[in-house]
């Protein structure tokens, strides 16, 4: 029972004592003689006792009046209590981990476990951190222009003076002359820019939401495929509507005698494999006023398969040397560019050269790198419509050679 309810009880018994005494002292009023000073003590104590009933009937009145308040009866004492012990066990089990007490008080407590692994449960709580590195695929490719030849123009091609001819001289004797000696001649090569473009799009909300500058990132993009593209041009390029490889021209028709428009081949023996003996061939191929600058091209693998040949059980090449404190990947004393674009060592696969590239390739770039930024054709997108004009071909067939795979 309830502290409320014990007092309307206890109320509720006075009340019938002080209407029995408020009786008692009526009728002894009556029966009272009737002088003035007993008359007034009984009027007292009437007015007292009234005045107690007065006070226990407004008592009495808020009481009833609190009981019969929502929640207000022997549940809202019974719901404080509990409320109360909850929050007392609640704290416990958060600060202190303790569980002490939850079996037996269960209810109205719910132990739920937060997890990542649900979002409404926690996972909305945990977000993932992005990281501003992008990690790219590197593409292999034939840097030629590290080594060539690049000449810069704003027409759309240049003409190259091809002085390949000698002048004619003989002996003759004292005070003789054998009359006209042959007059060298010179020979042209003209090199064209050729058009390589490229047409990406984006949506202007790409463009808008992106975390990253997705401009730079597609410009970049476009760059490398440019530069890929025209590397292998420079190597294996048809010459028409882009730039001609050096792999594309015939062989000369006997060893060592030169021709123009032809590079010479030099066959390097052994079937479908490579060998030292093949290799130093090549070298010395080339004239000894292009040695200084000479270079090595081959594909990544066809430089693996050169360092494992051996002589005598040892290695025969020594691949890197340090000059200045950099290391340096040399065969037979020469750097070694990979190119990726040679083919592979196979029967008959032109797979070596060995050249100075500085006479003997050079590469026209007209201009620069164009983009054309276009967000009116196709509404909602933006167009990057990029551009570049650039040509390439041999100008020196005496400073290149070619390794060929035998059969």
């Amino acid at each position: 029972m309830s502290d409320l309810q014990e007092i309307k009880g206890l109320v509720e018994k006075i009340n019938p004592t002080l209407v029995e005494l408020r009786s008692e002292i009526d009728a002894m009023k009556a029966s009272a003689p009737k002088d003035v000073v007993t008359e007034e003590k009984h009027q007292r104590m009437a007015d007292d006792i009234t005045a107690k009933m007065a006070d226990m009937q407004a008592k009495q009145a808020k009481l009833e009046a609190a009981l019969n308040r929502p929640d207000g009866g022997e549940g809202k004492g019974m719901d404080v209590e509990m409320e109360a012990k909850h929050r007392d066990l609640f704290r416990d089990y958060m600060a202190y981990g303790k569980t002490d007490g939850l079996k037996e008080t269960r209810e109205g407590i719910e132990i739920k476990a937060m997890s990542t692994d649900v979002n409404p449960d926690g996972g909305y709580l945990v977000r993932p951190e992005l990281s501003s590195t992008i990690v790219s695929r590197i593409f292999e490719t034939s840097p030629l222009r590290q080594v060539a030849n690049v000449e810069r123009t704003g027409g759309k091609s240049i003409d190259i003076l091809i002085d390949d001819n000698e002048a004619g001289a003989r002996w003759v004797g004292e005070g003789a002359s054998g009359g006209q000696t042959d007059t060298p001649q010179i020979g042209q090569k003209v090199i064209a820019a050729h058009k390589i473009e490229a047409d990406p799009r984006m949506t202007t909300e790409m463009i808008e939401d992106a975390y990253l500058n997705v401009e730079a990132w597609l410009a970049g993009k476009v760059a490398d495929k440019f530069a890929r593209t025209q590397n292998t041009a420079f190597v294996n390029g048809t010459g028409t509507g882009q730039p001609r490889g050096f792999l594309t021209y015939a062989a000369w028709a006997a060893a060592g005698v030169y021709e123009r428009d032809k590079i010479e081949q030099i066959n390097m023996g052994s079937a479908a494999a490579l060998n030292a003996d093949g290799l130093i061939e090549v070298q010395n191929a080339l004239k000894e006023g292009y040695q200084a600058a000479a270079v090595w091209g081959m594909k990544r693998t066809t430089f693996g398969a050169a360092l494992q040949l051996k002589g005598n059980d040892n290695y025969f090449f020594s691949p890197v040397l340090l000059a200045n404190g950099q290391a340096s990947i040399q065969l037979l004393g020469k750097p070694v560019v990979f190119m990726d674009d040679m083919p592979a060592v196979a029967a008959n696969a032109l797979s070596i050269v060995y050249a100075d590239f500085r006479v003997a390739y050079t590469i026209l770039d007209r201009v620069g790198l164009q983009v054309l930024r276009d967000p009116f054709t196709n509404k909602g997108f933006i167009t990057y419509y990029t551009t570049q004009r650039v040509g390439g071909d041999v100008t020196n067939f005496d400073g290149i050679k070619i390794g060929k795979v035998a059969a």
